[in-house]
């Protein structure tokens, strides 16, 4: 192998590395446990509603490659998933492996997000229309 042949393998890989660590770096940032603070989603006719206004809960805890949420409106269940999720420095993209809802495996559920220490901030689009905006607070122990 040439000097100048390793050099480049070696170079490529250190990127790779780089990158790889930066990706998992971000994603680190969201471990833990968070509960909804608020936010707004488009129901099925159209109309955004409020979460606190519908009496929305919801608890979300991730891991370094999973996520489980559990939700209820109005002292009622709502929904549930878990799954793998993958992070990058402004998406986060879940695709559940068990939910309560949609096709399990083949769904998957892309947001554009932002961290602000104790509180992460999603959205999520379809046809780029803004369906789904929530507010998260880490809990602390």
């Amino acid at each position: 192998m040439t000097l100048q042949l390793l050099l480049n393998t070696q170079g490529k890989l250190l990127t790779l590395l780089f990158a790889l660590s930066a990706s998992y770096l971000q994603a680190a940032d969201l471990t833990g446990t968070w509960k909804l603070a608020g936010g707004e989603f488009k129901n099925a006719e159209g109309a955004m509603l409020d979460y606190n206004q519908e009496k929305f809960i919801g608890i979300k805890v991730i891991n370094a490659d999973h996520f489980s949420f559990i939700s209820k409106r109005n002292g009622e269940f709502w929904a549930a998933a878990s799954g793998p999720y993958i992070a990058t420095d402004s998406h986060y993209t879940e695709t559940p492996s068990i939910a309560s809802f949609g096709e399990v495996g083949k769904d998957s559920y892309e947001f554009r997000y932002r961290l602000e220490g104790d509180n992460w901030y999603t959205e999520r689009f379809e046809n780029d229309e803004r369906v789904e905006y929530e507010h998260w607070r880490r809990v602390t122990p």
